[in-house]
């Protein structure tokens, strides 16, 4: 077995906010790590804005040997709260996720944008061409394949619409 083939992905665990500040420590000190990132809509200030933000939130993937490695220094590392554990045992990622990631990692980016974007019983215009164009709905949540679902009021009577979340707009 090579050197290359005893490494596997684990997860990191970092403090709110700071799995840069983490990533960057880890790296300084020669580790191999992997922060998948996403562009998300922020409102700052009543104005929307793209950021870049980490798909996921408080955590970062790290690359090790669980023998050869010295794990010792990455619970002290500035912005890293601990190893991911289940029992005793580090949560071990396996190589085909980051992989996925990694490959399809613009996609997921660009999925991400709307998944947080709105919460339940917000306002919203319906944006898709036809019948329903214009019309005020109420956010309900997102379905399994990221589409949103809206209540609309149409003669009194409260409909579920499924849509894609491009279709929709605050209203």
């Amino acid at each position: 077995m090579d050197e290359k083939d005893s490494k596997n992905w684990w997860l990191v665990s970092t403090k709110p906010q700071k799995e840069e500040y983490a990533e960057n420590n880890l790296n300084n000190q020669g580790y191999e790590t992997y922060r998948p990132l996403a562009k998300r809509l922020r409102k700052r200030r009543g104005v929307e804005k793209t950021v870049i933000e980490s798909l996921f939130p408080r955590y970062i993937f790290i690359h090790l040997d669980q023998l050869n490695d010295n794990w010792a220094p990455i619970r002290s590392t500035f912005g890293v709260t601990g190893i991911i554990r289940f029992g005793n045992k580090p949560a071990k990622v396996p190589d085909r996720v980051i992989e996925i990631l990694k490959r399809e990692g613009d996609l997921l980016a660009e999925k991400a944008i709307d998944l947080d974007r709105y919460k339940q019983g917000d306002a919203v215009i319906v944006d898709q061409e036809g019948a329903f164009k214009g019309m005020e709905g109420i956010f309900q949540q997102y379905d399994a394949e990221q589409r949103t679902i809206v209540l609309l009021n149409i003669l009194h009577t409260e409909t579920r619409l499924t849509l894609s979340p491009a279709d929709i707009s605050a209203a």
